[in-house]
């Protein structure tokens, strides 16, 4: 039986294990420190509100956040700031606030949360990588999907993610995944919808999104018909891969990326003066000539993230800000009355408008464990520890080992075997059954909130042969499987 299937056979249930004992790290107490400073540049003064994060914490996650409603709906940037938990957040990038069609007030940039697109884009970019270093380049992302059918596959690329292009674009070909919050309606198109991992409906009909897959919207041009639907059947196999390139045309490794979020234009690059208004996509004069409220996230010496807000600047009298406070990287974000600005409690910059979007630093209840298998980083799921021990969820271990797996829905317990080790893993027990025998496990096997069933690590991994390496600074356990 496949994982899949298995998968599907117990509700969409995520099974995930793994055990590595380390010492529970608290947050730092100068993690995020808010502050405001006076900057003078050309002769005059500005008032600056900035927020210095160290994201190596544990106990921080830099995300993307969108509204409640999903792409396209906006919320009160202080209702986002709750909802995500947030001990700091800015806003986010561009969006049509004066668009009353949810449907095409989307966000202008690229938006990426633990190796997943939520929206596709070309844009001057900040993005946090797997070893927790952040950067700023320009990014173009779109993806790649690749449909098997037999010992045939065919790729689609669609023209974005999230996105729709107007009952006019007939040639499009889109995808959406459960961050467009809802359905998929939208006339001149067929819908195909895909559930882990395969076609299993294809529709003129609206359709929602699966919480488990995707849709993706093909439209009705003579191309499409021809070349596209063709190749799409019921019970083919999917699997999405994410293209992304920087500067120089290098390709970029997005699924390692811990977060992103793309913008512009460009203010600072390697601690000197860096606006090309015509590179970075911008004709507006609000944006090359007007002062106004400005918001701008940057890089600092030591490879913290700053964001900050000015009450009315140009921007290259931001560029020169973010010189003064000693950024080697900056990038403007969305302005005006977007400006929004938020941390340890306190409202720094309060925005005069909703927002679609924004970047948060999520406070974890816990330190976030990262897992790296066979020298590749796991974005997918998180580790804790509890007791001094540190729990994950198995389901990647599965997939890398191409194991075998069972789930009894009436009993709660997973079978995994492989290499001639079979263990039986029962929620809420505190022992497994590896070959057979009864084995005590340090901490109870249970399934979470996010409907996971978490285990120890280095059980698991010792139980499977596997050598398990500890990095105190990221929080990462590295898995050697055999």
């Amino acid at each position: 039986m496949s994982i899949g299937c298995c998968m599907k056979n117990a509700a969409a249930l995520f099974i995930s294990a793994f055990l590595f004992a380390v010492a529970a790290g608290t947050a730092a107490a100068d993690s995020v420190i808010a502050e405001t400073r006076s900057v003078t540049v050309g002769g005059k003064t500005f008032t600056v509100n900035m927020v210095t994060v160290d994201l190596t914490d544990p106990t921080l996650e830099l995300a993307p956040a969108l509204s409640a409603g999903g792409i396209g709906h906006d919320e009160p940037f202080a209702s986002i700031v709750q909802r995500e938990n947030a001990v700091a957040a800015i806003n986010g990038t561009f969006f049509n606030a004066y668009e009353k069609n949810p449907y095409t007030r989307y966000p202008n940039g690229i938006l990426v949360e633990s190796g997943k697109v939520i929206h596709s884009g070309e844009n001057q970019t900040l993005f946090l990588t797997a070893d927790k270093v952040p950067d700023i380049e320009w990014v173009d992302l779109g993806v790649a999907v690749h449909v098997s059918e037999g010992n045939g596959t065919y790729t689609v690329r669609p023209w974005g993610v999230n996105k729709y292009y107007g009952p006019g674009s007939t040639d499009q070909v889109v995808w959406y995944t459960p961050e467009f919050g809802g359905w998929v309606g939208f006339p001149g198109g067929i819908k195909v919808v895909v559930t882990d991992g395969r076609i299993v409906r294809i529709t003129e009909d609206a359709v929602p999104v699966p919480e488990d897959g995707y849709v993706l919207f093909v439209g009705h041009s003579n191309n499409n018909r021809t070349y596209v639907l063709p190749k799409l059947d019921v019970g083919d196999s999917v699997k999405l891969e994410l293209v992304a390139t920087g500067e120089g045309d290098r390709r970029l490794d997005v699924e390692s990326w811990l977060a992103a979020i793309g913008v512009g234009p460009k203010l600072v690059t390697n601690g000197a003066v860096d606006i090309n208004f015509s590179r970075d996509g911008f004709t507006d004069p609000k944006i090359t000539q007007s002062s106004s409220a400005r918001s701008f996230v940057g890089i600092d010496g030591a490879n913290r993230l700053v964001m900050g807000t000015v009450g009315s600047a140009t921007i290259r009298q931001l560029a020169d800000i973010a010189i003064k406070l000693s950024l080697k990287e900056a990038m403007n974000m969305d302005g005006g009355a977007s400006s929004a600005l938020y941390a340890n409690g306190r409202m720094l910059t309060a925005p005069g408008r909703e927002l679609s979007n924004a970047l948060v630093v999520r406070k974890l209840d816990r330190p976030k464990v990262q897992i790296e298998l066979n020298g590749r980083y796991v974005p997918d799921f998180k580790g804790f520890i509890v007791n001094d021990t540190t729990v994950v969820p198995i389901r990647p271990f599965i997939t890398a080992l191409n194991a075998g797996f069972q789930w009894d829905a009436a009993n709660r317990t997973a079978t995994l075997t492989y290499g001639g080790v079979t263990m039986k893993l029962k929620d809420g027990s505190s022992t497994a059954i590896v070959n057979g025998k009864s084995v005590k496990v340090p901490v109870p096997l249970q399934i979470l909130e996010d409907s996971r069933m978490y285990v120890p690590l280095r059980f698991v991994a010792e139980t499977l042969n596997a050598k398990v390496e500890w990095n105190q600074k990221l929080y990462r356990a590295s898995v050697r499987l055999p």
